[in-house]
């Protein structure tokens, strides 16, 4: 009994610091949330000013009533209906596409043997390390040759197999289930097909939502390829389109913060959305 009460007040004299330690989490924890929303904030507020009450002091820090009026002023400039529209058939098809193919593959380098499967799958990786701009220049001759410049296909063909998603779903698969119960399955009469559509895809859940968020983001995001292979207004994706209306002399700023406003929900409402996956991949692969 002595020995309990000599250890309680150890413990009271404890919490104290674990109070500081946790109110300091607290603080880093806001300020990076404020570091972080601050530019999201000011994007909104600036969206619905002109340019004049964009850059007038003090600075505006309530939103006004102009929103739809820059809108409109921005689809009358840009189109920027259409290019959403391009932009949302592109990322939709990249990320469908992704998911799709980067699975297969994935579950074939996982769970198969076959001739030269290593020698393959280093290959494949090392095609991670090859410059973008080094590809650029035969990848647009090729879709020059084929007639599909200015195309949805150049868009969506040339970045829908990423080698980072079939190395993300292949780790995923060897780590998360079994060779064992495949085997099980195929005793049972389980075609190769089945397994991956009623086992595999569902215990790889999370590494398919990381994966998501991945090519959503890169995709919808991505100015560099589109410079290169559109030539129309009309096929225009939203990062071009916006960059399009940049002048020599001026620039009109509350027309593009509507316009990175529009850019950064999309992503935004995902992440939301996937984010108890996302964390979860994450936590799989630590514990892995």
């Amino acid at each position: 009994m002595s020995a309990a009460r000599q250890a309680r007040p150890a413990r009271r004299a404890a919490n104290p610091a674990e109070a500081v330690v946790f109110a300091l989490l607290c603080a880093g924890v806001l300020v990076g949330a404020v570091v972080f929303l601050l530019p999201l904030y000011w994007t909104i507020v600036w969206s619905t000013w002109d340019t004049s009450g964009i850059f007038s002091f003090p600075p505006k820090v309530l939103p006004s009533d102009r929103f739809l009026t820059n809108l409109q002023q921005l689809q009358q400039k840009v189109m920027v209906v259409r290019a959403t529209i391009n932009s949302l058939v592109v990322v939709a098809a990249h990320t469908l596409g992704a998911l799709f193919f980067c699975s297969l593959a994935g579950f074939a380098f996982a769970k198969y043997r076959f001739p030269g499967r290593d020698v393959l799958f280093y290959a494949l990786l090392a095609t991670m390390t090859v410059p973008t701009q080094i590809t650029v220049i035969p990848l647009f001759i090729v879709m020059l040759k084929l007639g599909w410049v200015d195309t949805y296909q150049a868009m969506i063909v040339p970045g829908l197999i990423p080698a980072f998603g079939i190395f993300l779903v292949r780790q995923g698969i060897e780590e998360a289930i079994p060779t064992e119960l495949l085997e099980a399955a195929r005793i049972d009469g389980a075609g190769e097909f089945r397994i991956y559509a009623q086992i595999v895809l569902p215990v790889i859940g999370p590494y398919l939502a990381a994966l998501s968020i991945f090519m959503f983001t890169g995709t919808w995001g991505g100015f560099y390829w589109p410079l290169i292979v559109l030539k129309s207004r009309e096929m225009f994706v939203l990062p071009l389109a916006l960059i399009s209306i940049l002048g020599e002399y001026s620039q009109p700023y509350d027309l593009l913060m509507v316009g990175s406003l529009i850019m950064v929900v999309p992503p935004l409402v995902l992440f939301l959305l996937l984010q108890r996956y996302f964390v979860r991949s994450l936590i799989t692969g630590a514990l892995k």
